[in-house]
Formats: C-alpha cells, sequence, structure tokens
C-alpha cells in the first residue's frame, strides 16, 4: 500500500511524503493513519502522541520484534523499520490485499 502511494522515505523520490499525506486522516487512500505515539518500555505511558503514527506490519524481525511503519510528523514522511521492539505497544490496522 505505501509503494501505490509513493513508497516509504528509502525508496521514494520526495522522501515519503506523498505516501505520508495519502495514508493519514483525510488522505485520498481512505487508510486515515493516527499519529497515536507508542508505549515508553520504563514507565508503560505512552508518548509521542500527535507526532508519529506507529503501525506494526505482520512481519517478525525476531520472536521480539517485528517490522513496523513509522509516520513522521516531523519530516512529514513515511518510514519502515525492522527493530520494532514488541513492548512498544504500538497501533494494529488490518488491511485486505
Amino acid at each position: 500500500m505505501a509503494k501505490h502511494y509513493g513508497g516509504v522515505r528509502e525508496d521514494a523520490d520526495d522522501s515519503g511524503k506523498a505516501a505520508y499525506t495519502a495514508l493519514l486522516i483525510g488522505g485520498r487512500s481512505g487508510f486515515n493513519a493516527l499519529l497515536g505515539g507508542d508505549r515508553n518500555a520504563d514507565d508503560r505511558l505512552y508518548t509521542r502522541l500527535q507526532a508519529h503514527g506507529f503501525y506494526w506490519t505482520a512481519s517478525e524481525s525476531k520472536p521480539t520484534s517485528a517490522w513496523f511503519y513509522n509516520f513522521g510528523q516531523g519530516g512529514l514522511s513515511l518510514n519502515r523499520h525492522s527493530d520494532g521492539d514488541k513492548q512498544m505497544a504500538v497501533s494494529v490496522r488490518c488491511v485486505r490485499d
């Protein structure tokens, strides 16, 4: 889906800005991603609300980590990461192919 809307930062000509815009609330994709932040491992409180939207993928890296997407408001870009600690307790969105 990210590729369809322009790609993530490392694969896109625009550093993932088109995909970020298309997949956020009000974007042309209808995905309507929220910037819900993540849970801090130390105090178990949620942080980075309204600054980052983290979404798990179905792909594990290790038993304790998985791939995830990061909608970063600061850079207005969509990023993909392979090392998400599952304790981050980030958002999940089921997408039908």
